[in-house]
């Protein structure tokens, strides 16, 4: 009994510091998964990210197809005022996914930059011809390069990775 009574500090002690030593590596492993978990879900909001990025621009770009589909409409019907409100409006759409664009994306975003070019030239070559009317070989010419552009736009849809007529990952 003499033992307990005058050892009794040193015994708790010995005991404290076991007992902090095995809170001590408790704590250092659950530190360890929550930085897993927490880098796990970094990465998952990453690829959901960029999922969601590549689908809005896919989504753009099957837009601009349509636009350009009906601008090819109204330079059939000669409604050539129509057709001009309707290059801005394309433009504008080419702009908005070129600024989602990642910039890794050198290629994409360039044939984009270059689509924008060639609708602002051909609004601009319409808006200075619409007063005189524009012959039909020049029509035939405004649409074959919309045609240009509209494979274009359907080759870089379709390199996104998704299903047009789904919207989801193929």
């Amino acid at each position: 009994m003499d033992f307990w009574s005058t050892n009794w500090g040193d015994i708790a002690t010995a005991v404290g510091i076991f007992v902090s030593f095995g809170g001590l590596i408790w704590a250092i492993k659950e530190a360890r998964g929550a930085r897993s978990a927490s880098q796990a879900a970094q990465t998952a909001a990453r690829e959901t990210r960029d999922q969601i990025t590549r689908h809005l621009q896919t989504v753009d770009l099957e837009r601009a197809i349509g636009l350009i589909q009906l601008v090819k409409t109204l330079h059939d019907n000669n409604q050539w005022e129509a057709a001009r409100e309707h290059y801005q409006t394309l433009r504008e759409m080419l702009t908005g996914i070129i600024a989602r664009c990642p910039e890794q994306q050198t290629e994409f975003r360039e044939k984009l930059a270059t689509a924008r070019t060639e609708i602002r030239l051909m609004e601009d070559f319409v808006r200075q011809n619409i007063v005189q009317g524009i012959e039909e070989a020049v029509r035939s010419r405004l649409n074959e390069a919309l045609n240009g552009i509209q494979s274009d736009l359907e080759e870089l849809a379709s390199a996104m990775g998704f299903d047009n007529s789904q919207g989801e990952k193929q």
